[in-house]
């Protein structure tokens, strides 16, 4: 409609700048607000269209009233558009479909509609996916349009966005109206901090100038006469959207509607042309929303013809339906609707949309004047998705439940059981940060609970302090929580509390208080007959058993056990966590990982599928297939540090390994002696054998022997008791162990290591690996190094291999096997074994020949997590104590 687009120059420019800067690696948030009709649309529209002549990429996604309390409104609508304009990303997006089902159901994956995902998981999760599809030398420009009526969570999207974007080619920009944001906002403070951030770019648009206007005035209407444009630009103050109808009412008309109601004149002025049907079908449109689906369209109306309310100007097609031209005008028609026929409206359009559309459904009953209706909708479609294991879409339709009700006055009496089930129901899908608020809000009031709620109450926030890191705080509350019970107190949450201050326990290396702990957890699941509780606390015993026992095979039938009743009791998640802990136990065999990751992507659980693919990658590296590896890693690794940041030092333990493997010892030293060395998990004996492992690993590679030794010691001390995980830590690093003794002059001591360990055939072919090689480092012969080699093969894993062969060639002079070490070496990335079985070869007379290997180090965004930037500058400082 309009042919000049005029007066924002300096926005434009400011934007370009931002775009360029974005091109070269320096991305940024740009805030565009002012008031309804400003040109925050058009300003957008007319810097995306030059974008894309320029070869760049957009994304587009909007707000629209109609899904204010929807989840990810404007983030699901830039996923459908990226489906029909960009596929580079919609395929990106649906590689990552278990955590972006949260946002929208129809990128699929496994679990059915919805998804479990916490924000910071789907937050990075979009990101990851543009930043993957982004063009190497291009910025991408994502536009956030009206997000005044966005919801919360993709407004906490914007908010992390602007602490991520900085490193990435990509400017957000983020339209709102900002009256509709003021003081008396709950949103006016967070938006305050968020543009005082440096990343985030302030463009506040004002109106136009009497010379710009009159300009914009003529290019919609060139015939106007000089005094009807100065009428135009005086009555509209300069607003473009005024403007526009204003000139575009007068050049037709002849006549000039009076202000302030020229919005609503030009609706009206518009309807007038339109038949009985038309209008009858306006109302249903506006009554629908911004957008409205065709389909429901025809489903409501069938014989009506849109193209007719796209003739007067009103819609617009727009993807798979149409749209308002301006959201001023739907607000409009709106408004024009009778409050009755208003009503009657919405509940006809919740009668006519699908089954599956709870969300959509419950906003039109509560428009129609029936919140509790839409109450209802949402607790059944909760209830629902909870008998179908779908924790994730429950906790979705929980938090909308609750939403609705802190609305509706009316509703005030069911606050406190929704808040309730919000809390079961998020914890059980282990959201913690939509959870955290919550919970601590109930527990600062549990003082006047029964005391069975109180007990339920802290076993589910002492869970969620220790899985989101606050391991001393969950410990100290515990610990005094059991003491005041006593061990009588017999129902499911005592026995989970119990239960759970087992695995704390454990996780702390205490097995013996462990033990006390779990075996009053499954007497008091016994006594109250709660089944679930029962299978939580067995699982924990496996656990804790094995930790004092050793007793692998017992070990495996427990965690079986563990799992047939997950099964039996429908809880898809429990048997999922419980082929997690089997697979780290069953001697690194693929196929049972892959088992678990079936299980856990059918249970919905973004949060065990990352363990298990994070051990996945961790075995995958053991077996020669480093990049493979790395691409889980950086793909599942910001899931757990996220969502269950208990567990990051295992992301961190296994990236450090890639990083050894490969030979990049300053980038495992960055990983290992950085910040996250001294974090509350990272402290954990669960975590700090298997680091100190990874730190003997480190030492050896620079032949810090002693410092080698000492840190290997910890895994040998856990293996010597019988409890060993066959990947990280333990028995696989007894090579390494048995070198730095005897290279320190202390034979006897490496010979009593060996004597100490179990025999062969008891966990892995890892575990025998790695026994057949130390021995053969102990007392070199062509027999054991014959038997070493083959046990390497066997398990396989290449990297002790080739190390059998350099150490063949330098303890036996054997030329042949040190060449073919270098070759293999070589072949799997391990650069720097590579370069030592040729120095090997060098001294013994020979020649290598191995081919170019490149090794590609992690990506930016994991120097960022652990304070580095991609060029090695620390920002961050480094915990003392590393070398």
């Amino acid at each position: 409609m309009v042919a000049t687009f005029v007066g924002r120059a300096e926005v434009l420019g400011q934007l370009g700048r931002a775009l360029a800067d974005a091109a070269a690696g320096t991305g940024c948030v740009a805030l565009v607000y002012g008031e309804a009709g400003i040109g925050k649309t058009r300003l957008c529209q007319q810097v995306q269209e030059e974008h894309r002549r320029r070869g760049g990429q957009v994304l587009l996604g909007r707000g629209s009233p109609e899904e204010s309390a929807i989840a990810y409104g404007a983030i699901a609508d830039t996923l459908r558009f990226a489906r029909r304009a960009e596929p580079g990303v919609w395929q990106a997006a649906r590689a990552r479909a278990g955590v972006l089902r949260a946002v929208t159901p129809e990128i699929g994956g496994a679990g059915g509609p919805g998804g479990g995902a916490d924000r910071p998981l789907v937050f990075e999760a979009l990101l990851e996916a543009v930043e993957e599809a982004a063009h190497g030398d291009q910025a991408l420009l994502w536009v956030l349009d009206d997000m005044h009526w966005a919801d919360d969570a993709t407004w906490h999207f914007v908010g992390y966005a602007a602490r991520r974007v900085a490193e990435m080619s990509l400017v957000l920009a983020v339209t709102y109206r900002d009256e509709e944001i003021g003081p008396a906002s709950s949103r006016w403070a967070s938006l305050v901090q968020l543009k005082r951030d440096r990343h985030v770019l302030t463009v506040p648009l004002r109106r136009l100038g009497a010379g710009d206007a009159g300009r914009l005035a003529r290019a919609v209407a060139p015939g106007l006469p000089g005094e009807v444009v100065a009428e135009v630009v005086e009555r509209s103050a300069g607003t473009p959207l005024l403007i526009e109808e204003l000139a575009g009412l007068a050049a037709r008309s002849g006549a000039y509607p009076p202000l302030p109601d020229v919005v609503q004149a030009t609706v009206r002025e518009r309807a007038g042309r339109l038949g009985p049907a038309g209008r009858d079908l306006l109302e249903v449109a506006a009554v629908a929303g911004l957008s409205v689906d065709a389909r429901l369209l025809r489903a409501l109306r069938p014989g009506a013809a849109p193209g007719e309310l796209v003739d007067a100007g009103l819609l617009e097609p727009d993807r798979d339906g149409f749209r308002f031209r301006h959201p001023l005008l739907q607000e409009s028609a709106y408004a024009d609707v009778p409050p009755s026929r208003r009503s009657a409206l919405h509940q006809e359009i919740a009668a006519s949309l699908a089954k599956d559309s709870v969300e959509r459904i419950a906003v039109h009953l509560d428009r129609a004047g029936q919140p509790e209706a839409a109450l209802a909708v949402l607790e059944e479609g909760a209830q629902r998705a909870q008998e179908a294991g779908e924790m994730g879409r429950a906790a979705t339709l929980c938090l909308a439940a609750l939403a609705l009700a802190r609305r509706r006055d009316g509703l005030a009496p069911r606050l406190a059981d929704l808040e309730w089930q919000a809390i079961e129901v998020l914890s059980a899908a282990w959201r913690w940060s939509e959870l955290d608020p919550l919970i601590r809000d109930a527990w600062s009031r549990s003082g006047t609970l029964r005391l069975e709620k109180q007990i339920a109450l802290m076993s589910l926030f002492s869970s969620h302090l220790f899985w989101t890191g606050a391991v001393a705080e969950a410990w100290s509350l515990i610990e005094a929580e059991l003491a005041r019970l006593g061990p009588a107190q017999a129902s499911g949450h005592a026995a989970t509390l119990a239960s759970r201050g087992g695995m704390i326990a454990w996780f702390r290396g205490d097995n013996e208080r462990a033990l006390r702990y779990a075996e009053r957890g499954l007497a008091a699941a016994r006594a109250a007959g709660d089944a679930a509780a029962e299978q939580y606390a067995r699982h924990g015993l496996a656990h804790i058993r094995y930790a004092i026992d050793g007793n692998r095979q017992a070990a495996a039938e427990a965690f079986s056990e563990s799992a047939a009743s997950g099964r039996a009791l429908g809880n898809k998640f429990g048997e999922a966590w419980t082929l997690l802990d089997a697979s780290c136990h069953n001697g690194g065999a693929l196929s049972h990982v892959e088992s678990g990751i079936r299980v856990a992507e059918q249970a919905g659980s973004p949060t065990i599928l990352a363990e298990l693919q994070v051990l996945r990658g961790d075995i995958l590296l053991l077996r020669g297939r480093p990049d493979e590896a790395e691409s889980l890693f950086v793909r599942f690794g910001p899931e757990l540090r996220f969502g269950e940041p208990v567990y990051a030092p295992w992301v961190d333990i296994s990236e450090a390994m890639l990083h050894l493997h490969r030979g990049d010892l300053e980038a495992a030293r960055r990983l290992l002696c950085g910040p996250a060395a001294a974090t509350e998990a990272a402290q954990l004996d669960y975590h700090a054998v298997d680091w100190s492992a990874a730190l003997g690993w480190l030492a050896w590679e620079e032949n810090r022997w002693a410092d080698a030794a000492t840190h290997l010691e910890p895994s040998a001390q856990r293996w010597r008791s019988g409890e060993v995980h066959a990947l990280v830590g333990g028995p696989v690093f007894v090579p390494l162990h048995v070198d730095a003794l005897l290279r320190l002059g202390r034979p006897a001591d490496a010979a009593a290591l060996l004597e100490q360990i179990p025999g062969g055939g008891q966990l892995s072919p890892f575990y025998d690996a790695a026994l057949a090689v130390a021995r053969f480092r102990a007392e070199p012969t062509a027999a054991s190094a014959d038997q070493a080699a083959a046990a390497a093969l066997a398990a396989p894993w290449p990297w002790l291999g080739g190390l059998t062969g350099r150490w063949r060639g330098e303890l036996l002079g054997d030329q042949a096997a040190a060449k073919d070490a270098a070759a293999l070496l070589a072949g799997i990335g391990a650069d720097r074994q590579a370069q030592r079985a040729e120095q090997t070869l060098r001294r013994l007379g020979g020649r290598p020949a191995r081919p170019g290997v490149s090794a590609g180090p992690l990506t930016a965004a994991r120097w960022r997590w652990h304070g580095w930037s991609p060029t090695g500058c620390r920002t961050r400082p480094s915990p003392g104590g590393c070398t």
